[in-house]
């Protein structure tokens, strides 16, 4: 009987600590699920705009005449040059254009002339490429700002304030 009670005895629950140690590990592992899960919910509802330049290249506009030759045989007056544009909307927000800026200045005051077509004012959702292509015209006048192998970096700016850009080299 005398060895009955002892083995009641050390049958005792486990102690306080060990007790303690498993309450705070579990809460912590629910802390850390319970923080992913809500950035996982606080991601789904965060857009961006992220647009991208897939294409750009420049070609001399303008009637060909014996003036210059150029690398595909052909002679070019020098009345302009055509900047294409490809742009594509990667982001899951919608992007809308509402700037040009080349070498850092504004498309339409800072040079004299120079048009855009299919550029500001277009919206891109979400994955969206730009169609038709942007065409940006630099003329050639007296100051000879665009000469055949400089180098122009073109800005898009979107309707949030973001600025994208990329460069071309005038053929």
């Amino acid at each position: 009987m005398f060895t009955n009670r002892k083995m009641r005895r050390n049958l005792t629950a486990i102690s306080t600590i060990i007790a303690t140690i498993i309450i705070v590990s579990v809460s912590i592992v629910m802390a850390i699920a319970a923080a992913f899960w809500a950035m996982g919910i606080a991601g789904s509802f965060q857009k961006f705009e992220e647009v991208k330049f897939t294409s750009i290249y420049a070609d001399p506009a303008g009637y060909y005449n014996a003036t210059k030759l150029q690398p595909d045989g052909n002679y070019f007056n020098g009345t302009a040059f055509t900047i294409y544009i490809v742009l594509k909307n990667s982001g899951t927000a919608t992007a809308t254009i509402d700037g040009i800026f080349l070498n850092s200045r504004p498309y339409d005051s800072a040079y004299q002339n120079v048009t855009e077509t299919h550029l500001v004012n277009q919206t891109l959702g979400a994955g969206e490429t730009l169609n038709p292509r942007g065409i940006i015209t630099l003329p050639i006048d007296s100051t000879r700002i665009w000469t055949a192998g400089s180098a122009v970096q073109v800005e898009i700016q979107t309707a949030a304030g973001n600025r994208y850009s990329s460069t071309v080299v005038l053929p």
